[in-house]
């Protein structure tokens, strides 16, 4: 596939926690309209990578851009990323289009902008018809497609999520992947998608990146060559 804008840039990033390196030299690109999997067994960097580029953490050396912007234009990225997170909470008595709705004024929508955007996110992901029950009553599939709408709240440029399929039967599973892969291509963002699972990488991502204890060791189209180094890290 045809590479388009860069929308990540990871330059020789690592992240040190009292001695043990998280991350060491890690360099990659992510593309607009692109799905890139970001793949390794737990404790491989993944989820401490994705809390660098959404700036939660700082790099112990290294240096990134999201969207064109620097490490220390913070406010910028995160006004242009969405951001899915392993284990997401829910207020379980609130309504899905309140929540949506509130996420939407967050990001300084009015209440009726915010309203309609809910409205047309929860369609996208195929809630309309439970978007004023209580979150609540959802099975957890329900709660992850919540959660890649709220994601999806400021109409990011980039999406960053982690895990999005933990916990689901493989029925689930293919129904958000579908969403996610249809999301990059119509939408145009470039979704930097964190599994542990080889099948879902190869199944949308138009590129991988392998971590193996922090360090990039595969970078490629899955075609290449992707579950052979994959097994090895992981065995």
């Amino acid at each position: 596939m045809q590479e388009g804008r860069p929308a990540i840039v990871c330059t020789s990033i690592s992240k040190n926690y009292e001695g043990h390196a998280a991350l060491a030299d890690v360099s990659f690109t992510a593309y607009a309209g692109h799905v890139t999997g970001l793949l390794g067994p737990n404790g491989a960097g993944k989820t401490t990578l994705i809390r660098i580029l959404t700036t939660i953490l700082q790099p112990s050396a290294g240096t990134f851009q999201v969207a064109g912007f620097e490490p220390d234009q913070a406010n910028e990225i995160k006004s242009l990323i969405g951001v899915m997170p392993e284990s997401a909470g829910y207020p379980k008595r609130t309504r899905a289009i309140d929540l949506l709705t509130y996420h939407g004024r967050l990001y300084g929508a009015g209440r009726e902008e915010a309203t309609f955007n809910a409205v047309e996110m929860l369609a996208a992901v195929g809630l309309s018809d439970r978007r004023a029950d209580r979150i609540g009553t959802f099975s957890r599939g329900m709660r992850q497609r919540l959660g890649l709408a709220r994601a999806l709240m400021n109409n990011p440029r980039i999406v960053f999520l982690d895990e999005p399929t933990l916990g689901l039967d493989p029925a689930g599973q293919h129904s958000i992947l579908e969403l996610i892969d249809e999301l990059a291509g119509s939408r145009d963002v470039a979704v930097l998608l964190s599994s542990h699972l080889l099948a879902e990488i190869q199944g949308i991502c138009d590129r991988a990146v392998i971590l193996d204890h922090g360090r990039v060791v595969f970078d490629a189209e899955p075609t290449q060559g992707l579950s052979e180094i994959f097994h090895k890290v992981t065995t």
